[in-house]
């Protein structure tokens, strides 16, 4: 090789060999985002079909990969970590489960703020994981954050009805009926006009507030209310 061209051979070599490391890394992202996707999408799948382990097994595959591709703070990490603690939550794992969530709460919330609508939502699972725990004061405290929200943001919903049916929960699980019983009927009228009378939620709410009722020595009532949740659940 003539000196000219070894010596320009020399010069662009650097060049090329970081054009191709690049390439390599791209190479590398683009099969990692294929990966998680792949074991994203078979989370949701395996928790419909009762397959609880295969569901937890391809949620922490998903983190790991998030992790690795993407960054502790991405939104697809936010999305696994989200992913695991619904499959940890589904086979009774509440403490790990709430351990998840946060992780996947600061995230949201940095991207977009606590008040955003989707935040909530992160809150309302918190919550759920929460009272499992039977820590109803911490519990009731996160309700009363998503309420206002899903109110400001879905008015008369699905949402907002499960909201005010485990804000009863908790206000009942505390000893506080008085305060249950009010929450707990909104919550029936809401989830009647959006779900229809014969709605599974409908029953689960009927049960609370009959458990509420008789606290309150309001045993015909309380009766009535059962009778109509025993009739939707048969």
């Amino acid at each position: 090789m003539p000196r000219a061209a070894h010596r320009r051979c020399r010069r662009y070599a650097p060049a090329f060999f970081a054009v191709v490391a690049f390439g390599a890394i791209l190479a590398a992202a683009h099969a990692g985002e294929a990966i998680w996707k792949a074991l994203t999408d078979q989370v949701v799948p395996h928790i419909t079909r009762g397959e609880l382990g295969q569901a937890e097994r391809a949620a922490r595959q998903a983190l790991a990969e998030a992790r690795k591709t993407f960054g502790a703070d991405h939104r697809n990490t936010e999305t696994s970590l989200a992913n695991l603690a619904l499959a940890l939550r589904f086979r009774g794992k509440h403490e790990e489960a709430e351990r998840h969530y946060r992780g996947a709460l600061a995230i949201r919330e940095k991207a977009l703020g606590p008040n955003h609508p989707s935040t909530a939502l992160l809150l309302g699972n918190l919550a759920e994981v929460i009272q499992a725990q039977r820590r109803y004061a911490e519990a009731e405290k996160l309700q009363r954050r998503v309420l206002p929200i899903f109110e400001k943001a879905y008015g008369e919903d699905p949402k907002t009805a499960t909201t005010l049916n485990n804000l009863g929960a908790a206000l009942r699980a505390q000893g506080r009926h008085k305060e249950a019983e009010p929450v707990l009927r909104r919550a029936l009228a809401m989830k009647e006009n959006t779900l229809g009378p014969y709605s599974p939620s409908v029953a689960h709410t009927l049960t609370n507030l009959a458990e509420v009722l008789d606290e309150l020595g309001k045993k015909d009532e309380a009766g009535k209310m059962r009778l109509r949740a025993a009739a939707i659940s048969k």
